[in-house]
Formats: structure tokens, sequence, C-alpha cells
């Protein structure tokens, strides 16, 4: 049987205790399973990399290192190509373009163009993101009649986005998905006076039931892509009964496993379904 490696990061080598438990299940169904920093782990493995937690900061590096992996013969339980995409917040314009309900986005490599764009689209108050970020990072609220913050880390690319005070208000749902059948969602409250629902950042995670038409949404997200990923987390905010996108992660996503029974034990049954038809096909 083949070996599942869960990939961390040498930033942050210690994985949470939920991904621990998923280890535990995998190990007990005889499919050896550790955890390896993204960097160190060699070829012809099967990688779900969900602790790959600084890939922001060595982004050419993370991507090297997908692109090798796949050509030396290891197996990524979401595809390379959907990850690579996934990695450049632009995606959210090529989810907007295929018709789902994002946050209106906009990309910018100068930013002198922060302040023409911000007076074009009319905002009143705007979110500039790094293109390539994580966890919140570097992630501010802008006022444009203040002066410009210091963008000179944000070497990706900038995303712009109007500030929507309802992420602050109403908070972010987030809804698990495996092989795209809905598992569970949770909900993810910023702390009084913050909006970024981001664990850095005091954020509260609460267990909750969404509705089928919210589900539904979500899922919609899923079938513009190309392929349907093996795990998905889709993070959006709820107004007047829509869900607005806020993020699709198809990464390293905080997946809540241990938020609601028997996901540990589907998501262990569909990772083992995977590494048996792996090891059928001789594919590693």
């Amino acid at each position: 049987m083949n070996k599942f490696v869960i990939t961390t990061c040498k930033t942050y080598p210690i994985p949470p205790d939920n991904l621990l438990s998923l280890a535990n299940v995998l190990n007990r169904k005889a499919i050896p399973c550790l955890f390896q920093p993204w960097q160190d782990v060699q070829k012809k493995q099967i990688i779900l990399p969900l602790c790959a937690w600084d890939y922001a900061i060595y982004p050419n590096e993370f991507r090297d290192w997908i692109n090798q992996s796949y050509q030396q013969g290891s197996h990524f339980i979401n595809s390379p190509e959907l990850m690579l995409w996934n990695m450049h917040k632009s995606y959210l314009i090529d989810l907007q373009q295929k018709g789902i309900n994002v946050i209106p986005t906009k990309y910018l490599i100068d930013p002198n163009d922060i302040l023409p764009t911000i007076k074009q689209q009319q905002w009143q108050e705007v979110v500039i993101k790094p293109a390539i970020g994580q966890s919140g990072q570097f992630v501010l609220k802008y006022n444009p009649n203040d002066p410009l913050p210091d963008l000179s880390l944000y070497s990706s690319g900038i995303i712009l986005q109007p500030y929507i005070a309802e992420v602050a208000s109403n908070g972010e749902i987030s809804l698990i998905f495996f092989n795209g059948n809905f598992s569970h969602s949770v909900k993810r409250q910023p702390k009084q006076g913050d909006f970024r629902a981001n664990s850095a950042y005091g954020v509260s995670i609460i267990p909750i039931s969404t509705s089928e038409k919210i589900i539904q949404q979500a899922r919609q997200v899923l079938d513009v892509l190309p392929e349907i990923p093996v795990y998905a987390r889709v993070d959006g905010t709820i107004i007047n009964s829509e869900l607005l996108l806020n993020e699709l992660e198809l990464i390293e996503p905080a997946l809540y496993l241990h938020t609601t029974e028997n996901a540990t034990e589907t998501f262990a049954e569909i990772l083992s379904e995977i590494a048996g038809k792996i090891s059928s096909n001789h594919l590693i």
C-alpha cells in the first residue's frame, strides 16, 4: 500500500489535532500516513498538502515543488492544475466571469492603479490583499482619503475589493465538500472590531446547519471548475439569503473535521479508495 504524506512546512511544522486524528484513522486502515514539511517530501508519494501554511512566503519554490513532484511520480489528492490555479487570487475573477456571485475583484500589478480603480468603481472603502497570500496576512482595510499603505511586500500583485460590512457583522460561512458532496459547515465569526475571518486574528469557529439553497449555491462554484476537487472549502458571506463568495480553498484549507461527527472517517474512506486505485493501477 502506498504511503500518504500530509505535508506541513518548515515554518509551521506541527499539524493540528484534527489532522492527527485523520492520520490515525488512515493508519488503522493499514494506509501508512506521516507528516513531513513539503520542502522535504521525496518523489513518488501520495500527497495531501493540508498544512503547507507557508507557501505564500515561497510561492515560486512551492510552484516548482508541485510541478517537480508530479513529474517525478507523486500523486496529489487535488490535481496540480487546480492547486496552481488556486494559488493566485485572480482565480476569483475567473469565477466571476463564469457567473459565480463573487465579491467584486480587481487584480492590479501597479499600486498606483489603486486610487484610479477605486474612483472608477465608486467604492467607498476597500480591502487590499496580496494576490498570493494565506491566513489573512497583509490584508488591509483602506479608506481612499488616507495615504496609501506600504505595499512593497505585495510582489505577487494586489487584489482590490470593496469592503463588505456584512463579512464582519454576519461572519463568514465555510462549506466543506468531499468529491463534490457537501459534508459540513462552520461559521467563522471575526472578533469584535475586526473583519478578517482568520485564525490568526481571533476568529470564532462555530458549527452550523446550512440551508439547502446555500449548499447548492456553494456547489455551483465547484461545478464551473474543469474537474471536481476531492476536497474543497467554499467560503462566503450570506447576504439577503444569497451566498457571496469570498474564497475557494483547494490547497491547504482547514477542513474543521473535528466539528462534525463522521467527517474524519468519511474523508479517510475517500483517501483510502484513492490509495487503493493508485496501488492497483501501479501509478506510484
